[in-house]
């Protein structure tokens, strides 16, 4: 019974063979006499497969259709184009003392190792994130696309974050060669914890904003009672004369407590009132990074964009210094040194979760990573000692905060998410608008964009205000060091 069975089977097999072979034979040569019928069958299949052909080739998806039609940029190129400048600024720096090119070797070899493990551990990380912290990419919903409704994991800036502050352990215990650094890099890596908790609490239980501005002076307070800078402004030349030899301007704002307006009128001390500024400049900081997103890549690129703007600075005046170890390695220029000693693993592991997040997202970032990205360039900034030209590196988000006031301050309808709308026909943004039948759109500077340029696609919607950070970045940086020179009366405390 058994050979019975395979034999059996062998025919039949034998028997489809043949069969298929027939059908193949009539199908391409159009009938050789034998059945009519079936040839005009086998013509129709084949127009029928044709048909199929050319239905599946018309049957591409609109996120397909979109991300072949739309401007792809070569992005890696473009960042490394980015950072070309910090890394040349680098070498140069390094050339001119010893002990310096020893720091920033070691941290450059520090941030490459945190680039690495950043890249390795998200992938590990993001399946056992998603289960409990997910979200459905809005920009690509009903595009058809391999992410169209799937959940993609959240919260990953959680890696990023874990990372960075290792790395920052791992300098401290390089450098931290007295109290006072190790103060600075304690405080520094407080501040950043606190900022990495409240994004994860936020990606949580959605804390309201009323309550992070509260938090946000909380996480500001071990960066402000490890600051031991000045806290002069100075004045411009033209206002100089004005405030000088106790004129009646100066006698007023003396008048202010813990004001005070040095004889000259060209440096104005703040006192506790340049606390309560630095206090502030943190809650904007850790905001305006959260509220200039909605779409895949701007939150992380934003934040390179800056921090290596923060850079370039920190190298420009440890330059400007010369190459004296007692200029470089003491006062203001270490100051720089532990900006710097900050900003590269930061840079280095924002790249790593770049690669994973830029367009198509295969994870969110949550709330984690704009939190601590914000903090992370008010630490450098702050206990670089130059905060008061900060604003100046990051105009920008100055830009979509005073764009978006009316929102943030419901002076007009505010949305719970004010992403740009998705065209599904087509897979391009739009602005998307206050409320439903409202004309206006929402103030961000994504809308903003796409109400000035037109409808994009939402890589090339990122490139464009990636490369307006970048080109404002240039600007801050050349109004801090030329026209400094012309409006200030002491441009080197600048």
């Amino acid at each position: 019974g058994l050979g019975w069975a395979r034999r059996s089977s062998r025919v039949k097999a034998r028997t489809m063979a043949t069969r298929r072979a027939a059908a193949k034979r009539g199908g391409g040569g159009g009938g050789n006499g034998n059945g009519g019928g079936s040839s005009s069958n086998n013509d129709a299949q084949g127009r029928a497969g044709a048909a199929g052909h050319r239905g599946g080739a018309a049957a591409e998806s609109v996120f397909e259709r979109s991300n072949r039609e739309a401007w792809q940029p070569p992005t890696r190129a473009l960042f490394a184009a980015l950072l070309l400048p910090t890394a040349v600024m680098m070498a140069r720096v390094g050339s001119m003392h010893h002990w310096i090119a020893v720091q920033l070797g070691v941290c450059t070899a520090v941030s490459v190792a945190a680039f690495l493990i950043t890249l390795r551990m998200i992938p590990l990380v993001a399946p056992k994130l998603a289960p409990k912290l997910h979200g459905v990419d809005l920009g690509k919903r009903g595009l058809g696309g391999p992410n169209d409704g799937k959940a993609l994991p959240e919260s990953l800036g959680i890696v990023s974050g874990t990372v960075f502050m290792m790395s920052i352990g791992v300098l401290q215990f390089t450098f931290g060669a007295s109290n006072d650094q190790l103060l600075e890099y304690n405080a520094a890596l407080l501040s950043i914890c606190f900022a990495v908790l409240l994004g994860l609490v936020d990606d949580v239980i959605d804390i309201k904003w009323k309550h992070k501005l509260v938090i946000g002076v909380v996480m500001a307070l071990p960066l402000l009672l490890s600051y031991k800078g000045g806290t002069t402004v100075l004045m411009p030349r033209a206002l100089a004369p004005y405030l000088a030899n106790d004129s009646s301007l100066a006698a007023a704002l003396n008048i202010i407590p813990t004001v005070s307006v040095h004889p000259s009128g060209d440096i104005l001390d703040l006192g506790f009132l340049y606390y309560v500024y630095m206090a502030s400049l943190v809650v904007f900081c850790t905001n305006a990074v959260n509220i200039y997103a909605g779409i895949n890549g701007l939150e992380v690129g934003q934040s390179i964009v800056a921090a290596a703007s923060i850079t370039v600075v920190n190298l420009q005046d440890i330059e400007w210094r010369g190459g004296k170890a007692e200029d470089i390695l003491t006062g203001d220029g270490r100051n720089h040194l532990f900006s710097l000693m900050v900003l590269l693993p930061f840079i280095a592991t924002a790249a790593a979760l770049m690669r994973f997040n830029f367009y198509p997202a295969q994870v969110f970032i949550g709330d984690v990573f704009p939190y601590y990205a914000g903090m992370t360039i008010a630490v450098a900034a702050i206990l670089g000692h130059f905060s008061k030209s900060l604003l100046l590196l990051i105009i920008p988000q100055v830009i979509n905060f005073v764009y978006s006031v009316p929102q943030l301050f419901h002076l007009i309808p505010i949305p719970r998410h004010r992403l740009p709308r998705l065209d599904q026909a087509t897979g391009l943004m739009h602005a998307s608008k206050v409320a439903p039948g409202d004309d206006r759109n929402n103030k961000t500077l994504i809308c903003a964009a796409l109400g000035l340029f037109g409808p994009m696609h939402e890589r090339t919607l990122c490139i464009l205000l990636l490369a307006f950070q970048a080109l404002c970045s240039v600007v801050g940086i050349a109004v801090r060091g030329s026209l400094s020179t012309a409006v200030f009366a002491r441009p080197d405390a600048y």
